[in-house]
């Protein structure tokens, strides 16, 4: 999961307390105001820790409590939150509804709408990404060309399942993508974003997947080449599966079905393959102070190792391979 000895955005401290009240107001003021309350109060050992990063549209935080407590925020109104247990066990209740997640098992999610109430063991510790509630909403607005609707999820999420294993995954590459610091391109960070709503949408239980899994209607070849043509043009920058399907001009799900039966591929891999072919470019015709990790990061990509993976699948050899040849003639 993650090493021990080095917690996920250590280096990005909020929180770090023994006192109870401090916690609750340090902690209240980076999510929401909450109720939080020491089961045993003669136990020892309570440490609040929160550690976060914002990012466009989101934040991805590590807390922990070092002793049993009870938090009740009641409705969250303006965020979710993906809670996933990386050490140690809780109870969670989400509207109606009540999981217990443990590491490796099982975690939730906390819809806006729907009062919460945790039970956090001692030894519980989550890695949790809260994601704008408008940004949920609007997503799936894109998605469908329907109009914008309060979405609530099932809070249980199998993490031994393909999604929840993904979700986790995908969590990883955010917390990676935060620590990275503000060298990494916002176009990774919005990529990130974008995969994690679509994964929780898509993937899990909610109150809109009807919408979700009616057919997609017929696109045509012109918005395919629309969305093509902006891919090409703007694969660099900071653009988001929405901006693609504006600029198609039909719902992201509609695109996704025309996309994937016209070209073979998803948008995705799509935008992976212009900055790869953007990232090719830059090596064969570099600049005298050009390096991989400067061409790597101009062409959009967040972390040169997969950037580098992908490269050599695609090419047969390395970036900085590549740039020895070239340079070496």
């Amino acid at each position: 999961m993650f090493d021990a000895q080095e917690k996920p955005l250590q280096h990005h401290g909020l929180v770090d307390t023994r006192a109870v009240d401090e916690a609750r107001d340090a902690i209240g003021r980076i999510f929401c105001p909450h109720f939080l309350d020491v089961r045993d109060r003669s136990a020892e050992g309570f440490h609040a820790v929160h550690n976060a990063v914002e990012q466009p549209g989101y934040s991805v935080n590590f807390v922990a409590y070092g002793a049993e407590v009870e938090i009740d925020p009641g409705e969250l109104s303006d965020f979710f939150l993906l809670q996933l247990p990386v050490q140690g066990a809780a109870h969670v209740r989400s509207g109606t509804a009540t999981v217990d997640v443990a590491a490796g098992h099982r975690a939730s999610i906390l819809s806006p709408t729907l009062a919460s109430r945790m039970v956090w063991k001692q030894d519980c510790e989550k890695l949790i990404v809260l994601m704008r509630r408008r940004m949920v909403e609007d997503f799936f607005e894109t998605m469908t060309h329907r109009p914008r609707a309060a979405i609530e999820f099932t809070p249980a999420i199998d993490l031994t399942a393909p999604v929840g294993r993904s979700l986790m995954a995908h969590a990883r590459m955010m917390v990676e993508a935060a620590e990275g610091g503000s060298g990494l391109p916002d176009a990774y960070r919005a990529m990130l974003r974008d995969g994690l709503i679509s994964l929780l949408l898509n993937g899990l239980g909610n109150n809109v997947s009807g919408a979700l899994s009616l057919p997609a209607a017929d696109a045509g070849s012109a918005a395919v080449r629309k969305a093509e043509e902006f891919i090409r043009a703007r694969a660099s920058d900071n653009i988001s599966m929405a901006d693609i399907a504006s600029a198609a001009g039909i719902p992201l799900r509609t695109l996704q079905d025309a996309y994937r039966k016209a070209l073979g591929r998803t948008l995705l891999d799509g935008v992976q393959q212009a900055r790869l072919e953007s990232l090719r470019h830059a090596l064969l015709k570099p600049t005298p102070t050009l390096n991989v990790a400067d061409a790597v990061l101009a062409s959009g990509f967040g972390h040169l190792g997969r950037a580098a993976a992908a490269y050599r699948e695609v090419y047969g050899e390395s970036p900085s391979e590549t740039l020895r040849r070239v340079r070496g003639r």
